[in-house]
């Protein structure tokens, strides 16, 4: 995942209204950057079947349950910003569906309206500095330094640390509530002018035509074959190349390069983690409210190295932490529930359990 904004997405933001039925494939940022319009999440689905079926029976957690320390896990509250050193900081709202942090600052996107979205600023004390429209979630750069946007006139944005400028423009005609372009990240900068350090941003497109645009004035996908980009980072870029009624295919390319180093249709490359040595891998293929399963991926293999199901839930959101676990938020039929995966597997609850309905998750997660 600052009028000081940041820029990088791997996006997992968050499912805000969490309404997805038999989805195929998806916005793979772990957020509901669609803002209000297509509340599909981060996800999307190919040739196998979930291996755990969610059932009508809650799975409370024991009571001996322990907590490991959540510090270095930044994430979203009931309006309280968590930071990774721990301190927790008030937010003027709690209804914020995708996050990232821009040079110790807040970029929190939140619903506005029937299609769009807005982002807010906030200062680390908790105050908003700048409040802008978006046509969904904000991405930020690898090294925290820029972040990028579309606005809801079609200019895609770019602002550092005192200073912005507008990469071009894409044309947001679409059917209904699609929205046709949002970002799904951005690479380079901190400074996107020409002259100086130079920046690409890379764009979805509810329409299924993803493109990129840069300091140069190019705008084209460098990558025909992708259909959906779901990260840039670290020299790589994960993607879906397939969407069929069965499921997605996708893999990992190096930035640069026609051909991938691995392709896949058992996982679906999601975000790449701060080191570059793994993915997240979503289901190819699920029906119902969420994920009913997430993996880490070996960046240089494509292999699993580790995995967690839910029995009798779902998972709704997913991100790295900025010390390259993977956490994710999990719904056990009756409560909902925090958690991070180590590389190897390992997982750990990291917060105290959370009442609350299917729909609405209490956490929202910061993406790096």
């Amino acid at each position: 995942m600052t009028t000081t904004l940041q820029s990088r997405i791997a996006v997992a933001a968050v499912i805000a209204p969490l309404t997805f039925l038999a989805v195929a494939c998806g916005d793979d940022s772990g957020s509901d950057d669609t803002a209000a319009s297509d509340r599909t999440t981060a996800s999307s689905s190919a040739p196998t079947s979930p291996e755990t079926e969610p059932t009508d029976e809650p799975t409370p957690p024991t009571e001996t349950a322990t907590f490991a320390d959540p510090a270095g896990v930044e994430h979203l509250v009931d309006g309280v910003w968590l930071q990774a050193d721990g301190d927790a900081v008030s937010l003027p709202e709690s209804d914020y569906f995708a996050a990232v942090t821009w040079n110790g600052q807040l970029v929190a996107t939140r619903v506005a309206g029937e299609v769009f979205a807005e982002a807010d600023v906030i200062a680390e004390d908790g105050t908003v500095v700048r409040t802008f429209d978006t046509t969904g979630a904000v991405a930020v750069n690898e090294a925290g330094t820029t972040i990028a946007w579309v606005d809801t006139d079609g200019k895609v944005q770019t602002a550092w640390d005192g200073d912005a400028v507008s990469l071009g423009s894409v044309d947001l005609s679409a059917p209904g509530e699609t929205v046709a372009f949002t970002v799904a990240a951005v690479v380079g900068g901190p400074n996107c002018y020409e002259v100086e350090d130079g920046c690409q941003v890379f764009l979805n497109s509810g329409l299924g035509e993803p493109t990129a645009l840069d300091s140069h004035g190019i705008n084209d996908n460098p990558y025909p074959f992708v259909i959906e980009f779901s990260d840039v980072s670290d020299g790589l870029v994960s993607y879906v190349d397939t969407i069929e009624d069965a499921g997605s295919c996708g893999g990992l390319i190096e930035v640069g390069q026609q051909q991938p180093r691995w392709e896949t249709c058992d996982f679906e490359a999601a975000q790449i983690s701060p080191d570059g040595r793994h993915v997240i891998g979503l289901p190819s293929y699920y029906d119902g409210l969420g994920l009913p399963q997430i993996s880490v991926l070996d960046a240089e293999t494509g292999e699993a190295s580790g995995q967690y199901a839910v029995e009798g839930g779902f998972i709704a959101q997913w991100a790295w932490s900025a010390d390259g676990r993977v956490v994710f938020d999990a719904y056990d039929g009756a409560q909902w529930h925090l958690f991070s995966m180590a590389p190897d597997g390992e997982v750990s609850e990291i917060a105290d359990p959370a009442k609350g309905t299917e729909y609405d998750s209490p956490f929202t997660l910061v993406q790096y």
